[in-house]
């Protein structure tokens, strides 16, 4: 009887703890997946770190705006802004819609509409190409 007992007890807790933890990953799946307004980021890259990655965002409509500035140190020094979703555990990408801009551009210089497919999980990915520092300020809109 004590075994069973034991057994029972378990099994329900255990039932707890993932009800508990399911719970917690969709909590936090929805504040991880936002709409967009007005968003805007602030990026910083560099021979180190080329990459950033904005936080997830959902498309309504058919398509996205970004408007922004960015410095570079040389005007030929090219910068990457791409629209990706991030595939099982982060360890592929998925590219949708991309477009190079060169030099510095002050702010309404850099402007692009992607057009892409309503959905969510997608995320602005900004790569420098690995040269020195670059750095900008991007807003996202649809």
């Amino acid at each position: 009887m004590g075994v069973n007992a034991l057994f029972h007890f378990l099994n329900t807790g255990n039932q707890r703890i993932f009800t508990r933890l399911k719970k917690w990953l969709q909590a936090w799946r929805i504040k991880k997946t936002k709409k967009l307004d007005n968003d805007q980021f602030c990026w910083k890259l560099g021979v180190d770190s080329p990459f950033y990655f904005s936080s997830e965002f959902a498309i309504e409509h058919s398509s996205i705006t970004i408007i922004g500035s960015q410095i570079t140190h040389n005007p030929s020094w090219p910068v990457k802004y791409s629209i990706v979703k991030k595939k099982i555990f982060g360890t592929s990408l998925q590219f949708f819609d991309s477009a190079v801009y060169y030099g510095d551009l002050s702010e309404g210089e850099l402007y692009h509409t992607f057009h892409l497919p309503k959905g969510t999980g997608y995320q602005l990915m900004v790569f420098n190409y690995f040269k020195y520092h670059t750095s900008g300020e991007i807003k996202i809109t649809q």
